[in-house]
Order: structure tokens, then sequence, then C-alpha cells
């Protein structure tokens, strides 16, 4: 009777490890298949790879999802960067740090078509731009706000001190590129069209009224 008894115990034994077991590999299993799930995309695979791949359309919802993060935003695709001079500059950067060059397109065609001089020329990137007519005692400043500019003319009042000078008139309005080293615009106040060429190394500008400014670093 007491062989019976002992393969019982075996047998039960058995089976109750092999049970076991099964369970633990199903377990692992499905914790490393919810560790593929959770795995971080790669975040720079997603400004790079073309919209139209299986990968971007499987990961589409995850690449926004960690951009927007990366920027500090709940979702980069609705954020007006023409509006948002930091946020185009920390998207930029991060472009840049990805491929190494900031030719990045973000799908908004005003920022994309604009982005590659914005870069030199907008006060995001600190600078702004002066013309100093002693001759005349006329003090010219320009600024490039996004896609946005500002101009204001003061008078010199013999003075050096820009504290000193008479402002005369202030004008703004919106401005687009026409290339990597030119650009246009219209004032806001009387539908005026203006332009700019830019040097090569985006060092001065000359307005179409032959003006010549050139960038210094904002105060």
């Amino acid at each position: 009777m007491k062989k019976p008894i002992l393969i019982l115990m075996l047998s039960y034994f058995l089976v109750g490890c092999g049970g076991g077991s099964t369970e633990k590999i199903e377990t692992t299993n499905a914790n490393e298949a919810n560790k593929e799930t959770s795995a971080p995309v790669d975040l720079c695979r997603c400004l790079t790879e073309p919209g139209n791949t299986e990968w971007s359309a499987e990961n589409k919802e995850a690449c926004r999802d960690a951009i927007s993060k990366e920027l500090g935003v709940e979702n980069w695709e609705k954020v007006n960067f023409s509006q948002n001079p930091e946020l185009s500059k920390k998207f930029d950067e991060l472009a840049e740090r990805c491929t190494g060059t900031k030719e990045v397109k973000t799908g908004i065609e005003e920022i994309d078509n604009n982005s590659p001089l914005v870069k030199e020329i907008g006060t995001s990137a600190g600078y702004v731009w002066e013309s100093i007519n002693e001759d005349a005692q006329i003090y010219t400043t320009l600024a490039f706000d996004g896609l946005a500019f500002r101009t204001a003319v003061y008078s010199m009042n013999g003075q050096t001190n820009s504290e000193n000078f008479t402002k005369v008139i202030e004008l703004s309005g919106k401005w687009k590129a026409i290339s990597e080293t030119s650009a246009e615009g219209i004032m806001n106040q009387n539908d005026v069209r203006v332009s700019w060429d830019f040097s090569d190394d985006y060092s001065s500008l000359t307005n179409n009224k032959g003006v010549v400014f050139k960038r210094v670093k904002g105060r």
C-alpha cells in the first residue's frame, strides 16, 4: 500500500512543479511583452523618419508624446511656433542634436519656409539690428520677432547715448523669407512693402532704401 501512495505523492509534486514553471514562463513572457510595449520610442527617429512608413504609422502617437514631453508642452503639433520663439528655439536645438542640422520640417509651412533665416536674424536668437547716420543725426533700429518685424527711427539730437535720443516714428508688420539671405515684408500702418538683403555671414543687411544695418546682440 505504501508504494502506490508514494507514486501518487510524487505525481502530485511533479505536476505541481510543472504547473508553477509554466505559469512563471507565461508571466515572464507577459512582462517582457509589456516592457517592449512600454519601451521609450526613439525620439530622433521620430524627427527623421518619413511620415509614410509603417514605423511612423505605428508610432505616431508615441512620437507626438515624446516630442511634446521633450519640449515641455501638452501637444507640440498644436504649438504656434511663430508666436513662441523660445519653443521654436528648443525645437531647433532638438533637431540639431538629432540630425546635426536645423533643417527639420515642422509641417507648419510658414515656419518651415522662414526657419533658416530666423536663426540668424531674430530676437529669439538674441539679435537686433541698428543703423547710425551721424550726418543726418538719425538712429534706426530693426527687430525680427518670429514672423513679425518692428522698426523705430530716432533723432540723435547731437547725442551719442541712445537714452538721449527722441523717437520719431515706430512701424511694424509681417515678413517672410525669399531665400536664405533675403526677406520681404509689408508694414501694418500703411501697407508699404519693404525688403532686406543679408550678407553671407548675416552680420549686416541692406534694406530696399539702401540703408545698411549692422547685427548686434540685444541689450
